[in-house]
């Protein structure tokens, strides 16, 4: 199929100029990206992270799924002060070039740099998170609409990237990553639990807010 711009590329050049001048890190980041075909959210998408980091005042963050750490630094530069934040990634390589960022960025939260499967690592962190970010390989999407939602404090928020998937959730004959995210689209809009709408930037960022729960 012909891959689908969810932004009409003149609106997306458009932002593109009002986008204020960037860390010297993340550019270095991007010019990686894009030497290595290394997908990144890009800087449109990573400052709306670091507005709802920065507007949610959240302390506690998890990524599922890091690559080398793009994603995760836009939201660390978004705490005020000292926070946490977890990055998860099965590559190591790429876990250790993310640490390398972070430390020529000099980010002042206290970060974890865990090795391996994300879902699996989740399972090991203990307690609840502010934000979850989610980013894994596609066909797992749907266990992250099962067990996100779950490590959410009341009021947390699970973004997820790549809903939209270029266009391919309207294909007829979808494949399977593109199966697994129209389940994970169908879980978190139907979960009583979570509040979702979907986002059209970049390649669809999902926005799912856990209710409080309710009182007796």
């Amino acid at each position: 199929m012909t891959i689908m711009e969810i932004v009409n590329p003149r609106i997306e050049a458009y932002l593109q100029t009002l986008t204020l001048e960037r860390d010297p890190v993340l550019k270095s980041m991007e010019e990686a990206g894009n030497k290595r075909n290394f997908p990144i959210i890009g800087p449109l998408a990573g400052r709306f992270l670091y507005w709802l980091v920065a507007s949610t005042g959240a302390r506690r963050i998890l990524e599922l799924g890091s690559g080398f750490g793009y994603s995760a630094y836009w939201m660390a530069c978004g705490m005020y002060g000292s926070g946490e934040i977890y990055l998860t990634e099965f590559a190591e390589e790429n876990l250790r070039e993310a640490e390398e960022f972070f430390r020529k960025g000099r980010i002042r939260s206290r970060c974890h740099f865990l090795i391996g499967d994300s879902l699996r690592l989740m399972d090991d962190v203990e307690g609840e998170f502010d934000i979850i970010l989610n980013d894994v390989d596609k066909e797992y999407y749907p266990e992250v609409a099962e067990k996100a939602p779950l490590r959410l404090r009341p009021g947390g928020i699970l973004v997820s990237d790549n809903v939209l998937w270029h266009g391919k959730v309207l294909e007829p004959n979808p494949d399977a990553a593109t199966l697994a995210i129209l389940d994970f689209n169908q879980r978190i809009s139907e979960d009583p639990n979570l509040i979702t709408t979907i986002v059209p930037i970049r390649d669809g960022l999902s926005l799912s807010t856990k209710r409080p729960a309710r009182r007796i």
